[in-house]
């Protein structure tokens, strides 16, 4: 929490990130909105700001402003402090459902550079298991640099030919840590080291993912990968997997 002349600026998280809370003196959801229940904003001082970091959507936002108007605050004085959220698209990403997106508001700045926003719901599936630390566990990061990739890689690249069907095949993936990264605003910053296009069933991809917070670079991801037009990918897949079965069964009846 800090005051800057006559207002007051506080930093809330999504419950998961309670531990981030407590270590740095910003508030969960729930003991912020317990908080204003209690009467602790009555006397201001105003204007009220508050800084979205991760785990707060629009339905927590709307949740918390309400705590607030109960308590005959005027909205006129309390303010959010979050950037719009848009988050990449359903095909765009492979992901099922809404929670687990970890991109929001991707951009293209040049042909070869794209940025977005990174966006870590409170029920995201890597934090509603193993989230007991004041940062965020790596995981995450290569998730989000994962889900970056596939959707550059589907808007601005695949879409260029509608009437082909790929699917992306990971050559290597690697990724370094740098710094601690914490459950607050982050960029995705995407850069396209390769993109060969000459053969339409494979194009060949290289791309660097790099999450920065607070001006620090927290990992950097490069990713080598293929979009293999779907019927190729399938004959191949298929072939491979009746192949595997039978080396299993083959080994399996010869332990016994």
């Amino acid at each position: 929490m800090s005051e800057t002349g006559s207002s007051r600026v506080i930093c809330v998280v999504g419950d998961r990130f309670r531990d981030f809370a407590e270590s740095v003196g910003a508030w969960s959801l729930s003991e912020l909105v317990a908080a204003i229940g209690g009467g602790e904003f009555d006397q201001g001082p105003w204007p009220l700001r508050i800084l979205i970091g991760q785990g707060i959507d629009d339905y927590s936002g709307t949740y918390l402003l309400a705590a607030l108007t109960r308590r005959g605050v005027e909205k006129s004085e309390v303010s959010l402090l979050r950037s719009e959220e848009v988050i990449a698209d359903r095909h765009e990403l492979h992901k099922g459902q809404a929670h687990n997106v970890l991109v929001a508001n991707l951009t293209e700045e040049t042909p070869e550079v794209f940025t977005a926003d990174l966006r870590l719901h409170n029920d995201n599936e890597l934090v509603v298991d193993a989230q007991t630390r004041p940062h965020v566990q790596g995981m995450v990061a290569v998730e989000a640099a994962r889900q970056m990739f596939v959707a550059v890689t589907e808007r601005f690249f695949l879409s260029r030919t509608p009437g082909r069907r790929y699917y992306l095949v990971i050559n290597a993936m690697n990724t370094t840590f740098k710094n601690f990264l914490f459950p607050v605003g982050a960029t995705l910053r995407l850069t396209v080291l390769q993109a060969d296009l000459d053969k339409p069933e494979q194009l060949v991809f290289s791309h660097e993912v790099v999450i920065e917070q607070a001006g620090r670079p927290a990992a950097v991801t490069r990713i080598d990968f293929a979009a293999i037009d779907l019927g190729v990918i399938d004959d191949k897949e298929q072939r491979r997997a009746k192949q595997t079965l039978a080396t299993v069964l083959e080994n399996s009846a010869a332990a016994r």
